[in-house]
C-alpha cells in the first residue's frame, strides 16, 4: 500500500459518515467499519486539525464533514494525514535519487507519481461513498438477496 494504515482508515471513515450532515460518534463508525475506536478517534482529531471535519462533544456529539463528500478530494485527505509531500523521495528509498543520480525506477515514478497525484485531486469522497454502495449491491446478489 502506498499509503499509511492511519489514511485508509480515514477515507474509510470519510465514506462512512453520515450522508445527511449529522454527527457520528467515532465508537460507532469504528464498530461499523471494523476499525479500532480509539485509533479512529485519534485520526479523526486530526481531520478536525486539517478542517476537513468538525466534531461535537456530548451525547448528540461526534464528527461530521465541513463540507458536502463531492468536495472534499482524496488528495486533501492524504495531505493532512501523509503530508503535502507524499509522493516526493525516491520510491526505492535512496537519499540521493534525482536528476544527476535517478534511481533504476526514476522515470518511471516520476510518471505514475503525476498520475496519481491528479487522480487524487479528482477522485472524492462521493465516489468512495459510491464504490460502498456499489460493493454492498454486489455483495446482495451474490447471496441472493435478502433472506426472510
Amino acid at each position: 500500500m502506498l499509503f499509511t494504515t492511519a489514511t485508509g482508515y480515514a477515507l474509510r471513515a470519510l465514506a462512512g459518515l453520515p450522508e445527511d450532515g449529522s454527527f457520528c460518534l467515532a465508537k460507532d463508525l469504528a464498530a461499523r467499519l471494523d476499525i479500532p475506536g480509539p485509533y479512529l478517534a485519534k485520526i479523526l482529531q486530526g481531520l478536525v486539525q486539517s478542517d476537513l471535519l468538525e466534531s461535537v462533544r456530548g451525547p448528540k456529539g461526534g464528527f461530521r464533514l465541513t463540507r458536502p463528500a463531492h468536495r472534499i478530494t482524496v488528495g486533501e485527505v492524504v495531505a493532512a494525514l501523509e503530508g503535502p509531500d507524499s509522493l516526493d523521495g525516491c520510491i526505492m528509498g535512496f537519499p540521493t535519487c534525482g536528476g544527476d543520480h535517478p534511481c533504476p525506477l526514476h522515470e518511471a515514478w516520476g510518471a505514475v507519481k503525476a498520475q496519481v497525484a491528479t487522480s487524487m485531486t479528482q477522485a472524492t469522497i462521493r465516489d468512495l461513498q459510491l464504490m460502498d454502495l456499489r460493493h454492498l449491491k454486489e455483495a446482495k446478489d451474490r447471496s441472493g438477496g435478502s433472506r426472510p
